[in-house]
C-alpha cells in the first residue's frame, strides 16, 4: 500500500486574520466581485487605508506609508559616501 504524505496547513497569522475582517466589513464571504465596479473597489480601499490601526501607534496605513516613503526618499536624495570624488 502507498503512503500518502499529507501537506501541512498552517494557521494564518494574526495580522491577515485581522485584514481579512476589515475587508470582510465590506465584502462579506460569496459577495460577487462581478457586481463592484473599480471605483466601489477603490473607494473600499481608500477607507480601510485611511482608517487608524493599533500598531503602530494609531497611525493610517497611508500615514506609514508615507512616513516610511519619506525615509527612503531622504536616503536616496542624500546619499552618504565613502568614496573621494576627484575632477580628472
Amino acid at each position: 500500500m502507498a503512503r500518502v504524505q499529507r501537506e501541512r496547513v498552517l494557521p494564518p497569522l494574526p495580522a491577515e486574520t485581522a485584514e481579512d475582517g476589515r475587508i470582510r466589513r465590506y465584502l462579506p464571504k460569496r459577495t460577487s466581485l462581478d457586481d463592484l465596479t473599480d471605483e466601489d473597489l477603490q473607494a473600499i480601499v481608500q477607507e480601510i487605508n485611511d482608517t487608524p490601526m493599533k500598531v503602530p501607534d494609531w497611525e493610517t496605513p497611508n500615514e506609514a506609508w508615507y512616513r516610511k516613503l519619506g525615509k527612503v526618499m531622504s536616503k536616496t536624495s542624500h546619499p552618504q559616501t565613502n568614496v573621494a570624488l576627484t575632477n580628472r
